[in-house]
């Protein structure tokens, strides 16, 4: 990976901040400096049965092909620096832009640091961050199928409700301890800045690993709060379903957590993981609704008004049958509660192939498909399901510079 110093010179913001850990390696900078960094990732993508819904026809479907970005991983911008302070401290900092692929227009609903905005100090007794970042459950990612297929299974796992795939905490502060024989903790506090309450719109996290060769396993918790009566708009960037909103001014609105391992046997890498989403504030979609149906529709997803908890099992393998060639497969089952209705289930089938040109290019080809029974499908990636199934192919190229 191509690393950049620059000069001295730079405005002294840029000589304190901090990686809270990208998506990719990246090899060790020196002891001052700044690296620039990034990934472009487009891929064309075939789906069947999208959502195609006319007042004729309200359950109509179409294929689709497109080209769009960041499946296996979003194309980004980064700057990472350090300045040794001496005496073993460091100041550290990270700005990483999102951007699309296809497009070139910013990610993350246009922000212009949207991945992430840090600056930290890093010792003997641990990291600090603050700013914009991930709770540990992103620290998770080689425990679910996120790491090898990245957004392609995003929606099975409840439309990320479950930050699987890495939702961002503003006005946070994250401490990661060092490694105590192979073990890490960490803990992240989200500001809620509600003037009279403390706990309006706040977000907390909490995790931990172990790694020791080809093992490795660690768990991890988040829960949000609302800001306001029946309105989130706190420190996280999501956690909160569209209508569950019924509670009080700091009421909890979220809480997840994931446990899950690894376990590397030659050129196998094999995975596992649970997790679970609850919504305590979810209600009854309505008096006539104890069951789905084509008329309940989205009320009856992941994060539907109804939807009060989702447990999901997500495990596969990573086996590199070349130096330069990797075979991938991933299986997730979910089954999720509403309130006063029936439980739905949905599950999710991948595989692909990635073939790595070099150490900073591959090619992939991903296939993946989705099943759902009892509740509204979620479709796979960025196309709505309009069946109780679908299918994506999708064919990319990643580039790391």
């Amino acid at each position: 990976m191509k690393k950049t110093a620059l000069a001295m010179s730079l405005p002294l913001c840029f000589a304190g901040f901090s990686f809270a850990g990208a998506a990719h390696a990246q090899t060790s900078i020196a002891s001052s400096g700044v690296t620039i960094y990034g990934i472009i990732n487009p891929s064309l993508t075939y789906t069947d049965k999208v959502a195609v819904v006319t007042p004729g026809n309200p359950t109509g479907t179409g294929s689709r092909l497109s080209m769009d970005t960041a499946v296996a991983q979003g194309s980004r911008l980064g700057f990472k620096g350090v300045e040794d302070l001496g005496g073993g401290l460091k100041a550290i900092f990270t700005l990483e832009n999102g951007f699309n692929a296809d497009t070139g227009a910013l990610a993350q609903g246009g922000l212009f640091f949207g991945r992430t905005a840090i600056v930290g100090l890093s010792g003997s007794m641990g990291t600090i961050h603050l700013g914009r970042q991930k709770d540990y459950i992103d620290d998770l990612a080689p425990y679910n199928g996120a790491l090898d297929f990245g957004s392609l299974v995003n929606n099975i796992h409840a439309l990320n409700l479950d930050r699987t795939q890495g939702s961002r905490v503003n006005n946070s502060v994250r401490y990661n301890s060092p490694v105590f024989g192979g073990v890490t903790l960490s803990a992240l506090y989200g500001f809620g800045e509600q003037a009279g309450s403390t706990g309006a719109g706040q977000s907390f996290g909490v995790g931990g690993s172990y790694n020791n060769g080809p093992l490795s396993f660690g768990a991890a918790y988040f829960q949000n709060k609302l800001t306001a009566n029946n309105i989130f708009t706190g420190s996280s960037d999501s956690g909160i379903a569209p209508g569950a909103v019924t509670g009080s001014i700091a009421s909890t609105s979220l809480k997840t957590f994931l446990v899950g391992g690894s376990y590397k046997l030659g050129d196998v890498r094999l995975y596992g993981s649970y997790s679970q989403v609850k919504q305590p504030l979810a209600v009854a979609a309505g008096t006539a609704m104890t069951g789905f149906t084509g008329a309940s529709g989205a009320a009856f997803t992941f994060g539907g008004v109804n939807n009060s908890k989702v447990d999901l099992v997500d495990f596969g393998v990573n086996y590199n049958v070349t130096a330069t060639t990797q075979l991938l497969a991933n299986f997730v089952t979910t089954r999720s509660k509403f309130v006063g209705a029936s439980d739905g289930k949905a599950t999710q089938v991948s595989l692909g192939v990635d073939y790595f040109l070099s150490k900073r290019t591959d090619l992939y080809l991903f296939y993946a498909n989705i099943r759902s029974s009892d509740m509204f499908n979620p479709g796979l990636y960025v196309a709505p399901g309009g069946s109780n199934t679908q299918n994506v192919l999708t064919a990319g190229i990643r580039h790391k510079f």
